[in-house]
């Protein structure tokens, strides 16, 4: 024996590491049992049992501070996956890892007609010449603005002319910084809402005029002397611009001005209904938008297309789907899934009836059908994707309505004593029609049932129901037999016939 072991007196034997660590103790109570269950073998005259113990009481706040640290260990992980991540920020994050990006959303768009005075010239309305609502657009509190997208004349004398106009304002020439010269340099737009594909990026040359740089998905596909930039959106709609790192993309020269063009739009705001856009934001001499016949209603189409940025379930979906096409189309799989990169683009299915031409069925902004600017959208986004021979086109989805229930034979619903039938009613019928309604529904439905019952019985007041019949209105069924949609049709919410009974009148 050594000396030290010598000087040790037997009754206090040297303490031996655990080799047996439960890592699943990570809670308080887990935390406190653990180390109380150690104390004892390690301090055999310790009385652990005593919560009015000093020890314990130590014990129990060093488990404190395991129960939080344990607890923030498990968020941090979480947000490193995509089903588990909760942090916009983090899903942002990942979907840039996967060469995903997450559409910032979309602008509505129509037509407006312009008219001149009954005796006048004709007159010219320049590109880019607003016009607005006449009432303010969804939760904005402000008029929505919409900017014409050609030049137009308007014959003379009481003529007419229609022009396509998009949501949206645009900032020119905006100052967003210098440049410093240093590799990777990042500068934000000042302005939230910057609509996709519309930033153009101005940096000052050796001339009188600044050079215009390309936007390019990613940087690191281009080589060391190209003038480009990539955009980036975070979580709180701010949008980044990044230059190159003189390996990936030039760096702007050292003390250069840079500048941004780009357009900012307020979303599924701007949807509205015809003959919502009646002002002409900056007044134009011998020109107005005209009232139609009936002489309240001005002359401009409904606005359609508008989208905000992707939600965080959206981009759970989406973001593997464009991994596994990675940006070739083969599959028709290949093809659902790459047309989800294309902004505005909800969810798709597509279908080959041979082996040369693919059919696209999309669903667009607020799951509506695609209006012709997101198809032109769709279809330059498949240039240099696919196989050469094959063409593509993009189709109508069909909307089929779904009926539940029916006038003779209507869903039976027996109320509990303390509710009101009509509350209940109301109730089961929003919440049929939001499972009726995309995202919950797709493409090549399957509809139970089952699924009928799991909807109405969990609503509050439901006692039971009785579901005889349901049915798509296109192929009426006398029961309550599965329907099965076919690969190109979505599902909506049809009819609903209800027989209340029981509960309060």
């Amino acid at each position: 024996m050594s000396a030290l072991q010598n000087a040790i007196p037997a009754q206090y034997p040297v303490l031996q590491v655990p080799t047996a660590i439960d890592y699943t103790s990570k809670d308080w109570t887990s935390l406190v049992q653990s180390m109380l269950t150690y104390a004892g073998t390690a301090f055999p005259d310790w009385n652990t049992s005593s919560e009015g113990d000093f020890g314990v009481m130590m014990v129990e706040l060093f488990a404190y501070m395991g129960d939080i640290l344990s607890y923030y260990g498990d968020r941090i992980s979480q947000e490193a996956y995509l089903p588990t991540a909760t942090q916009r920020q983090s899903l942002l994050n990942i979907s840039q890892t996967l060469g995903y990006i997450p559409a910032n959303g979309s602008p509505a768009s129509g037509t407006v007609t312009f008219a001149t005075d009954t005796i006048g010239p004709p007159v010219t309305v320049p590109q880019g010449t607003q016009v607005a609502s006449s009432f303010a657009a969804g939760t904005t509190g402000a008029p929505a603005i919409f900017e014409t997208q050609a030049q137009v004349v308007v014959p003379g004398d009481g003529g007419s002319a229609s022009v396509l106009v998009l949501q949206g304002v645009t900032e020119s020439l905006i100052s967003i910084g210098v440049s410093d010269g240093t590799p990777g340099q990042a500068l934000v737009l000042p302005q939230l809402g910057v609509i996709d594909g519309t930033v153009q990026i101005f940096v000052e040359g050796t001339g009188d005029a600044p050079v215009q740089w390309t936007q390019v998905d990613y940087l690191i596909d281009s080589g060391a002397e190209d003038t480009v930039f990539q955009s980036v959106t975070d979580q709180a709609g701010a949008t980044t611009i990044v230059f190159g790192d003189g390996v990936n993309g030039l760096i702007p020269p050292l003390a250069m001005a840079i500048s941004a063009t780009y357009r900012i739009g307020i979303g599924s705001a701007g949807n509205l209904p015809a003959g919502a856009v009646a002002i002409i934001v900056d007044a134009i001499d011998g020109v107005s938008i005209p009232l139609l016949e009936d002489n309240v209603t001005p002359d401009s189409s409904a606005m359609l297309g508008g989208s905000d940025p992707e939600t965080n379930d959206q981009i759970r979906a989406n973001a593997p789907a464009s991994y596994r096409a990675q940006y070739r189309a083969v599959s028709t799989e290949d093809f659902a899934d790459l047309v989800l990169n294309v902004p505005g683009v909800l969810m798709s299915t597509a279908v080959a009836n041979h082996n040369t031409s693919v059919s696209l069925y999309v669903l667009g902004p607020n799951y509506g059908q695609p209006g012709p600017a997101l198809i032109d959208s769709i279809l330059t986004y498949f240039e240099g994707k696919t196989v050469a021979g094959v063409t593509v086109s993009v189709v109508d989805p069909s909307i089929i309505l779904i009926d539940i229930g029916s006038s003779g034979n209507p869903v039976q619903v027996f109320v509990q004593p303390t509710y009101s039938q009509a509350v209940v009613q109301a109730n089961i019928t929003a919440s049929l029609q939001a499972f009726l309604s995309p995202p919950n529904v797709g493409f090549g439905q399957l509809i139970n049932v089952s699924d009928i019952y799991n909807v109405i019985i969990p609503v509050p007041g439901v006692q039971y129901a009785i579901v005889p019949v349901f049915t798509r209105e296109d192929v009426p069924q006398a029961g309550n037999a599965s329907i099965q949609l076919r690969p190109t049709e979505v599902p909506s919410a049809g009819n609903f016939f209800f027989s209340m009974s029981g509960g309060l009148n």
